[in-house]
């Protein structure tokens, strides 16, 4: 049985966590859709916070300097006090930070590169960003909504374009650079055309050389984490898979319950987020511990010897506190039985006959008739004893039954509202994307998107809309196997 770890530090939070990041120092930031950035020590303590006027949808650590990027304002940097702000017509929608700066999206489908000082160094034209992530040397990747991959050198000149399959729709589920500056890109594809072209992939990427190899996977990818041999994917089936260069096949670590949200290395092993829980495991699939949030586990810090934890109970109702734990602290099997000691009696009760007890016992019943008096009585007490068995309800049976019939509905997650720019004809093709809803304890049978009339568009995890210049509002409701239903609403703006 999987032991479990108890949590260092509870801290109670008003609002859920939507980006975080690590600091130079050892601290780490957190954004919320309030607007404010929180900067916590490695006790959970809060040392510092700034105030943005929109949401926050991207922090990154920049030479010892904290920058965000908000909705509305942009990109902003801080270091104790305000040092540069550099304005985004269109919002920031992806931040990302490399060693020499970093790099924004906004609504309108431009990427900015900002220097150290906030001058702007480059800008280009390439539509609407859904994943964005910077190598250490400068390179660039994004990911576009209509599922094209483009690497971009350090002054946003696109140095590979790598667009979707014309007959298939196809999204980017996850971006990140290996420490030698290959990319990972996690490719997905709906299938819609039946060809020898894998649903999921993971491609590697070279600035010069191009794509490198792609490996298909057995679910999409929702997790990545580059090691200095290879990559670590977590799945959406809950499945965690290594990669090694030069192989061609992958190695399955674990298989987990849920979906694998996030991956971290801590020592020789990995810190996995999945569901509610997060696990410890080793390289050769052994789980050392668990630990249950409240919240479904979306952020996982490395603070050193400690870890943070962050997550959202998509309740509506109090928001899942942060966190901190060790995650080397020896974990406890409570469910494991407990062995008494048994201590000797003393002589006087030592559960032995007496001298008078044993003689009584040896002694024959005096007549012939006493001993058939005995032995009618026995006789009468065993047939007493004969009958129909009583059924008795298993406690644990009854229990298991409960709580299979107790079933969690789906989580419908239409994804953010986005901001496109409309064409020479005013109008914009905008991807709906509901791949990120998920059943907890079953799966999801049906999807429905609606428009904000109430009019069915589609009944696929995926959809396509043509939309003219205004804000248009679209519903999607995803029903499971046992009938359950959720929903969720997306808010796209042509411009």
């Amino acid at each position: 049985m999987v032991g479990v770890i108890d949590e260092l530090v509870s801290i109670e939070l008003d609002e859920v966590a939507g980006c975080a990041c690590m600091l130079d120092d050892g601290n780490f930031a957190a954004g919320f859709d309030s607007g404010e950035v929180r900067v916590y020590g490695c006790d959970g303590v809060v040392t510092g916070s700034v105030a943005l006027g929109s949401r926050a949808v991207g922090v990154a650590s920049l030479s010892g300097s904290l920058i965000t990027g908000s909705s509305i304002e942009g990109v902003r940097a801080f270091h104790d006090q305000p040092l540069w702000e550099h304005s985004l017509k269109s919002g920031c929608e992806a931040l990302a930070s490399s060693s020499f700066g970093v790099v924004a999206a906004d609504g309108s489908g431009r990427l900015v590169a900002i220097s150290e000082d906030g001058s702007e160094a480059a800008q280009a034209e390439i539509g609407h960003v859904t994943h964005l992530a910077c190598s250490p040397d400068g390179v660039c990747a994004a990911a576009l909504e209509d599922g094209r991959l483009l690497l971009l050198g350090p002054d946003l000149a696109v140095l590979h374009d790598s667009p979707a399959a014309e007959d298939d729709v196809e999204t980017v589920s996850a971006l990140t650079f290996r420490p030698d500056g290959t990319l990972l890109a996690a490719r997905n594809s709906l299938g819609m055309t039946v060809d020898d072209r894998p649903e999921n992939r993971i491609e590697c990427w070279h600035s010069e050389a191009g794509l490198l190899n792609a490996s298909e996977l057995p679910s999409k990818a929702t997790a990545l984490l580059p090691t200095e041999s290879g990559a670590i994917v977590g799945c959406f089936d809950g499945s965690i898979l290594s990669f090694e260069v030069g192989e061609t096949d992958h190695r399955l670590i674990a298989e987990l319950d849920y979906q694998v949200s996030r991956i971290v290395h801590w020592d020789q092993d990995i810190l996995v987020a999945s569901w509610f829980d997060v696990f410890r495991i080793t390289s050769e699939g052994e789980l050392v511990w668990h630990f249950e949030h409240i919240g479904v586990v979306e952020h996982i810090l490395d603070l050193g010897e400690r870890a943070a934890i962050m997550g959202d109970d998509r309740k509506g109702g109090r928001p899942a506190p942060l966190v901190i734990i060790d995650p080397d602290s020896p974990p406890r099997h409570d469910d494991l039985p407990i062995e008494e000691d048994v201590t000797a009696g003393s002589e006087g009760h030592s559960g032995a006959l007496s001298g008078d007890e044993l003689r009584q016992v040896e002694q024959r019943p005096s007549t012939h008739h006493e001993a058939e008096d005995i032995l009618e009585t026995l006789h009468e007490e065993a047939e007493a004893e004969i009958g129909d068995p009583v059924v008795e309800a298993d406690l644990l049976d009854d229990l298991s039954a409960s709580a299979r019939a107790i079933n969690l509905p789906p989580v419908a997650d239409a994804g953010e509202d986005v901001t496109l720019s409309a064409d020479e004809e005013g109008k914009a093709t905008a991807l709906l994307d509901g791949t990120r809803s998920y059943d907890p304890d079953g799966s999801i049978v049906k999807w429905a998107w609606e428009d904000g009339g109430g009019r069915v568009i589609g009944d696929a995890p995926q959809v396509r809309v043509r939309l003219s210049a205004g804000v248009h509002v679209f519903h999607l409701t995803v029903t499971d196997d046992r009938a359950a239903s959720s929903r969720s609403t997306i808010t796209v703006q042509i411009r």
